[in-house]
């Protein structure tokens, strides 16, 4: 009671009192909820590499095409590269959207990762075929982009059954016993939906595959 009445006679100390209060309460507060916003949004943020614009499939990766986003940890997607430098001078397996961060199964280089598996997209296979003739040559490479044609009946009719497929892995075959090496065959790995692994399949078994080497893709909006 006396504490009360002592407080009433001093209206400054009874407000600076209970600014004091407020100011301790609120930052109490803001502790509290940067501790549960932390928790909530996956964790510490971290640097990131993202693409700064889109980029085709096939197209080459240079240091002027990767940024970085601060992204919580928890947020990222198993696989995600975090080291530019495994980035750069890589492929894209598939298109990679303006900010969306790199991963292992997006792009293809040296230092992305040597299992094949880990550079197959979701919903996408891998299929490994020898050519019979080649516009490359034995200078295809993983990353460039093919067609597929299919050589079949009598007489002799070719057709284009895939248009456009990234080649995830390439290397010259040993030929079998007593058979002859075609001139220009490489045996490749490329990337497809389960649908066309079956129409691989089919054209294999009823002729002759060959292919034809892509140009680069074009950079999307004119490179810049």
């Amino acid at each position: 009671m006396k504490l009360n009445n002592w407080l009433r006679t001093r209206p400054g100390l009874n407000t600076a009192l209970g600014i004091a209060f407020a100011t301790i309460a609120g930052l109490l507060l803001l502790g509290y909820l940067s501790t549960l916003l932390r928790a909530k949004g996956g964790g510490p943020l971290l640097d990131v590499p993202t693409a700064r614009r889109d980029i085709e499939i096939g197209e080459l990766i240079r240091g002027d095409m990767i940024g970085f986003k601060k992204i919580p940890d928890g947020y990222l997607v198993p696989g995600t590269i975090k080291n530019p430098v495994h980035i750069k001078g890589g492929r894209a397996l598939r298109f990679i959207g303006k900010g969306e961060p790199f991963t292992r199964s997006s792009i293809y280089g040296r230092n992305t990762g040597s299992a094949l598996a880990s550079r197959i997209p979701e919903n996408m296979r891998a299929y490994s075929l020898q050519p019979g003739r080649s516009a490359a040559g034995h200078e295809l490479r993983p990353g460039d982009r093919v067609d597929v044609l299919a050589t079949s009946g009598d007489p002799p009719r070719t057709r284009t059954i895939l248009r456009d497929r990234v080649i995830l892995s390439a290397g010259a075959s040993s030929p079998s016993d007593g058979a002859q090496e075609t001139q220009g065959a490489e045996r490749i790995t490329v990337l497809v939906s389960p649908a066309e692994v079956e129409t691989l399949a089919q054209a294999e078994c009823e002729g002759e595959i060959s292919i034809s080497l892509c140009p680069p893709a074009p950079p999307a909006g004119g490179g810049k």
